[in-house]
């Protein structure tokens, strides 16, 4: 989700993004320890672990992991989460948050 911010006092608009859903598998990279973001929980993609979304350096099938938002987010329905890219989008079952 883009968010927007005007700075009044130096007259120009500050745009950034919000924290966005990761893929991590969960063999070797699902603890988030000595990152700078705290996940709240993680979920299953669409069909996995038969799926096409890996974790990047290790071509393991990859969870999603959501912040707390995107946590409260898929409670209330959302299935579509932004990655950590523009272009990629992640499709979460309906299988339910589990925690780290």
């Amino acid at each position: 989700m883009l968010q927007f911010a005007v700075d009044l006092a130096f007259g120009f608009l500050i745009l950034w993004r919000e924290p966005m859903a990761l893929s991590r598998c969960l063999e070797q990279h699902a603890s988030s320890q000595g990152r700078s973001r705290t996940d709240q929980a993680y979920v299953l993609p669409v069909g996995y672990p038969d799926i096409a979304l890996v974790r990047g350096n290790c071509d393991r099938p990859g969870t999603i992991w959501l912040t707390p938002a995107e946590a409260d987010e898929y409670t209330r329905g959302e299935r579509v989460f932004e990655g950590p890219h523009a272009f990629t989008k992640m499709r979460a079952g309906d299988g339910g948050l589990h925690s780290p």
